[in-house]
């Protein structure tokens, strides 16, 4: 049975990851920024456990790896994120901008390095970022979405640096991209099935895959 902690289960992408791994008999830590949301929907088993967490709080997060001390987390996943929205150049929100490089770049980094001892205590040892393609700078041809592709391209370097900085400690750090996600009632990728592929992603990851970006069905994207 694997530990999991996963950031910002509150719903999509973060809920799903928490349901996954805890129908597989894994242990999970959901964090949230409303818990009893969470509850109010989902009921898991005896293996889940939901946490309030806000990833931007420093010290809340510091207080919950004391708390965890001297326990394993094989997989760690940073989803907590904001999503959007995507503005054009003349639209462009500073304090919105601001706001998502907190949440979708600094945060990151501060709920990784607080974990680093627990990961490298587990078997698995492995760090997953979920970042999006529109932080390739190779890939953007269309512009606009400053505040988001910023935060996401940042997310990307922050990612690489650790799987450099931990590559001697054999801990696998990656980046995913979880496809476009359609929304309730459209055709397209579902959050369950982007999830379910980045599961096999993040489980077929090891010491030789650190620092690569992964599209959710396993394909190297560029920079």
């Amino acid at each position: 049975m694997a530990t999991v902690l996963i950031t910002g289960c509150d719903r999509g992408l973060g809920e799903e990851f928490a349901q996954q791994y805890a129908s597989k008999g894994d242990r999970v830590i959901a964090t949230c920024l409303h818990p009893e949301q969470l509850s109010a929907r989902r009921q898991f088993g005896s293996n889940v456990e939901i946490v309030r967490l806000d990833v931007t709080d420093e010290e809340a997060v510091l207080r919950l790896a004391g708390d965890l001390q001297g326990q394993k987390i094989d997989i760690l996943i940073n989803n907590a994120g904001i999503p959007g929205p995507h503005h054009l150049l003349q639209q462009t929100d500073i304090q919105l901008w601001r706001r998502m490089l907190e949440v979708n770049l600094i945060a990151p980094f501060v709920v990784s390095h607080a974990f680093v001892e627990h990961v490298a205590r587990s078997e698995q040892k492995v760090i997953a970022f979920i970042s999006s393609r529109m932080g390739s700078i190779s890939l953007n041809n269309t512009g606009s979405s400053y505040a988001y592709r910023s935060s996401k391209a940042g997310l990307n370097m922050v990612m690489k640096n650790f799987a450099i900085d931990l590559g001697p400690r054999q801990i696998c750090v990656i980046g995913i991209h979880p496809g476009k996600v359609a929304a309730a009632g459209e055709s397209g990728l579902s959050v369950a099935a982007s999830v379910e592929r980045m599961r096999s992603v993040i489980e077929e990851s090891g010491p030789h895959q650190t620092g690569a970006f992964y599209n959710y069905n396993g394909q190297i994207l560029p920079w």
